[in-house]
């Protein structure tokens, strides 16, 4: 009775998660540069009158898809949709340092995991980095998740490298059910803003240092998508 029971939510646990990837294939299809020009097409021949300013919107259209690539506008589809009612998060917490010049970022983020585990040793410390280091998290015991930085590819582009991380961390959130997601980094991507997008169960923190630079490719949406930022310092008391 117990195995049959096992099987059967396993069962709804695999279709979930089947069913959250295939969203995520449809947003990116929908998102795609190939599908959108498709779309302003095939609707410009159903609607005569179109087929008259199309040499204006179709134009338009190719700026727009620029600035978003630039991050200067936001994406369409980007939403990842409402967050499922039915999620009740674990005491868990999701945590990404990524890395810049240094170690800044992971170091950061890796005395917080130590500082949260002390204040409650059944939390469930998660950590989801593009950093080497993963043995010193290993090491004590957190579990931890890496993928290898974009440059480490040359031949991967920043969209291929986006889809990783989107569906990579997807199915880290859908496993782990965190109540908390604390990103530490200079630069949202687009793949973790996407997964962790219309989660409205889940908690988001970014932990930024300084303000943004004059000139800063930082996405225009990227705030929208956390519900706190906190600028660390160098000493606290």
């Amino acid at each position: 009775m117990d195995n049959s029971i096992d099987d059967t939510i396993l069962d709804r646990n695999q279709q979930k998660m089947a069913f959250e990837r295939s969203k995520r294939e449809l947003r990116r299809i929908k998102s795609s540069v190939s599908f959108r020009i498709g779309v302003h097409l095939t609707t410009s021949i159903r609607k005569p009158w179109m087929l008259l300013v199309l040499p204006f919107t179709f134009p338009l259209l190719i700026f727009r898809m620029g600035l978003e690539r630039l991050g200067r506008v936001e994406l369409p589809f980007a939403d990842g949709g409402e967050g499922a009612d039915d999620i009740v998060p674990r005491n868990c917490i999701v945590l990404f340092p990524t890395n810049g010049v240094g170690f800044g970022h992971f170091t950061r983020l890796y005395s917080v995991a130590k500082r949260l585990r002390r204040d409650d040793p059944l939390l469930e410390i998660v950590i989801f980095t593009t950093m080497p280091t993963l043995h010193l998290p290993y090491t004590d015991g957190f579990v931890t998740y890496h993928l290898a930085g974009r440059h480490k590819n040359s031949q991967m582009g920043a969209s291929t490298w986006n889809t990783l991380v989107d569906e990579m961390l997807s199915l880290v959130l859908d496993i782990h059910k965190p109540k908390e997601f604390i990103f530490d980094g200079a630069y949202p991507y687009r793949g973790m803003l996407n997964s962790i997008a219309g989660k409205k169960w889940l908690r988001k923190t970014w932990v930024r240092r300084g303000t943004f630079r004059k000139g800063s490719r930082i996405p225009v949406d990227s705030i929208q998508h956390f519900d706190l930022i906190i600028h660390p310092q160098d000493v606290v008391e």
